[in-house]
């Protein structure tokens, strides 16, 4: 556990560990990649970064030693590290609430405030090995948490089967609200939240609709579930044009949120066990052997191409990851870890960065069309597209030496 004076140093020294975008400037020339900010990290050969997540306020930065580095997403200051319990075993995406940051782990929900403060168990400060931990479940996490206000809901194992949890942060006893088991099934996608209603999928294909508050069932289906034809283990998107759920049955479903009955379906033709990705306009689905296929929100209704079964507008094949877009383009992941612009319109790839040692990437919604991403050399990078000639900047055409500046923790 990182000490919370280390963690004040470091954030009191984060400013020496970023690089601007004037580093290294540069005539950039138009339909190219520029660094927005870089912020570097020491001993990336012994402690790699081996994820990178965005929110609306930070950039995390997770480590193979269990720490997650935490940055401001606009001027990529380093603000402070953590230090779940358990992160180097297991440690899935950040949650971020009102005032506080939750790591689900292993049997853990790790708590540190905004500012990097660890937020010790109020009444049970240490477990028996004597160390601080936040909330021990007690039972496996198995799916990425989402959260909502005070609580956060996610999947959990259980005997028999699996079972989604919703569990409230600021109860120091008796911190579950509410479960919902599902039997000889895990549960392993990350629900969905709208408003106060929650969105639950399990490895049986079954997917539920109940409130926040106590769990009651919404829509009236058979056993109140929609059901698919193979296991779900992609985490769950929703907005207000629906309910996105990608199932091992190669069908990517919207479904329509208060009924749970089927607004459209898209063929993949692969298995699927990557979440889509909802944008303002698309849905960006990923298929393995196939691509990244780009498919309409609002598909006009033609003889040709009724709106039941959607096809796609586009599918970038040598994509595994959609990564940001803008009004002009969707930028991606290629499968040599390339960053690829496509033009959203045609599909055609306009421009692609010719970096080639850029080992993890975030995916963002934001629709202003930077990238987050990190490279080998411990190096978290903002990247922004040119779009017009004439600025000046760091080109992230090629890649910069080693330069470790962050301090060790």
């Amino acid at each position: 556990m990182i000490l919370l004076m280390t963690a004040a140093l470091i954030a009191g020294c984060a400013d020496g560990n970023k690089v601007g975008n004037d580093a290294n400037p540069q005539p950039l020339k138009n339909k190219s990649f520029a660094g927005q900010w870089t912020t570097r990290l020491s001993d990336a050969g012994s402690d790699p970064i081996t994820a990178v997540y965005v929110t609306d306020q930070f950039v995390f930065a997770y480590r193979r030693g269990g720490t997650s580095t935490v940055i401001d997403r606009p001027s990529g200051r380093l603000l402070h590290i953590d230090g779940p319990m358990d992160g180097a075993v297991s440690m899935h995406p950040p949650v971020v609430l009102k005032d506080r940051i939750v790591y689900p782990t292993t049997t853990f929900l790790e708590v540190f405030d905004l500012r990097g403060r660890y937020i010790p168990h109020a009444t049970r400060p240490t477990d028996e090995l004597d160390k601080p931990f936040s909330q021990d479940l007690k039972f496996p996490i198995r799916s990425d948490a989402v959260g909502s206000g005070k609580v956060v809901v996610l999947g959990a194992d259980s005997a028999g089967g699996g079972r989604a949890v919703e569990i409230d942060m600021t109860r120091p006893y008796a911190p579950e609200l509410w479960t919902l088991l599902e039997p000889a099934a895990s549960v392993s996608a990350e629900p969905a939240v709208v408003g106060d209603v929650v969105y639950i999928a399990a490895a049986n294909g079954r997917v539920a609709a109940v409130t926040l508050e106590n769990r009651t069932p919404l829509w009236g289906l058979e056993s109140a579930e929609f059901v698919t034809y193979g296991p779900i283990v992609a985490n769950l998107a929703a907005d207000e044009t629906g309910l996105y759920v990608a199932s091992m049955d190669t069908k990517l479903y919207c479904l329509t949120r208060s009924n749970g009955k089927v607004k459209w379906q898209y063929f993949a033709g692969r298995p699927l066990r990557d979440p889509p990705v909802v944008t303002k306009e698309m849905i960006y689905q990923f298929a393995p052997g196939t691509g990244v296929a780009a498919i309409d929100k609002a598909q006009a209704i033609t003889s040709q191409s009724p709106t039941y079964n959607r096809e796609p507008r586009w599918v970038a094949a040598d994509a595994v990851q959609f990564l940001s877009d803008d009004d002009r383009y969707a930028y991606v992941r290629s499968n040599d870890n390339h960053i690829v612009a496509i033009d959203k319109k045609t599909g055609q790839p306009a421009f692609t960065s010719e970096r080639n040692d850029l080992t993890a990437f975030a995916t963002s919604t934001k629709g202003d069309g930077m990238t987050y991403c990190a490279s080998s050399a411990g190096e978290i990078i903002a990247v922004k597209p040119v779009l017009q000639p004439g600025l000046v900047g760091e080109v992230v055409m090629v890649p910069i030496a080693p330069q470790a500046v962050a301090l060790a923790h």
